[in-house]
């Protein structure tokens, strides 16, 4: 398996490590390098990260052993890569980080992200590329919608439901049996005590729900956040890093 991360800024640089952490004793498991749509990076990537950008996300041939795993941390752009790539027939690994705590029963979709002291509960259910980082939790029974995106100690408590591309700022935490609706944004330090309707920003404790500006393709609710400079439609995406 040749594992290709798409993204080769900041997050992506992180994942990288993530990868050989979880596979460095795995026999047959090989980083192959990045996929980024920005040429100007090919030099200093390599001298950075040792591996160097195979491809960009729109000519790079495809190969039967690559393994594709999407470090941007915008739930809109994790959907439009993972979208154009699977038009292309990519196929996509999970990667969990040794640290982290997944538990038997739980299930995890393809392309997730599990970073480092995760934790994930009994019978948590996370669909197809959803990124839980590091010191972030989901409780049993949580299921969280494909695309979604847990900042560092972000929290869903046991029984909650994120629906689609939800993004949970640093320190957000969504109370017990709670549901967010699709493509909503959970401020950072916001405490959801009550559902939060679909394409809403959730702020504060207790936290109030506002309509998200419908122009905005993904909003950034968070100083700082993986992804943050959001670049917009599927037909515009261009590919140059996760943070």
């Amino acid at each position: 398996m040749d594992v290709i991360v798409v993204g080769a800024s900041g997050f992506g640089r992180e994942l990288l490590q993530y990868v050989h952490d979880a596979h460095k004793n795995t026999p047959g498991v090989h980083v192959k390098g990045f996929l980024d749509d920005d040429p100007a990076k090919l030099d200093s990537i390599r001298k950075a990260t040792g591996v160097g950008i195979v491809g960009d996300t729109l000519a790079y041939t495809i190969k039967e052993q690559d393994r594709f795993i999407i470090s941007l941390g915008d739930p809109g752009l994790r959907r439009a890569l993972a979208e154009r790539l699977a038009r292309r027939g990519a196929r996509f690994v999970s990667i969990i980080h040794p640290t982290a705590y997944v538990a038997p029963t739980a299930r995890i979709g393809d392309g997730c992200i599990i970073g480092p002291f995760a934790n994930v509960g009994s019978y948590v259910h996370l669909e197809d590329h959803v990124l839980l980082n590091l010191y972030s939790a989901a409780g049993h029974d949580v299921r969280i919608g494909p695309y979604s995106v847990f900042s560092p100690y972000s929290v869903a408590n046991g029984g909650s439901q994120l629906d689609e591309s939800i993004f949970l700022g640093t320190h957000a935490a969504i109370t017990p049996n709670v549901r967010v609706g699709a493509e909503s944004k959970i401020a950072a330090g916001a405490v959801v005590y009550r559902d939060v309707p679909k394409r809403s920003l959730a702020t504060g404790n207790p936290a109030r729900a506002f309509p998200l500006d419908g122009a905005a393709s993904s909003p950034q609710v968070e100083p700082g956040a993986p992804g943050r400079n959001s670049a917009g439609r599927d037909l515009e995406l261009t590919v140059r890093g996760g943070g």
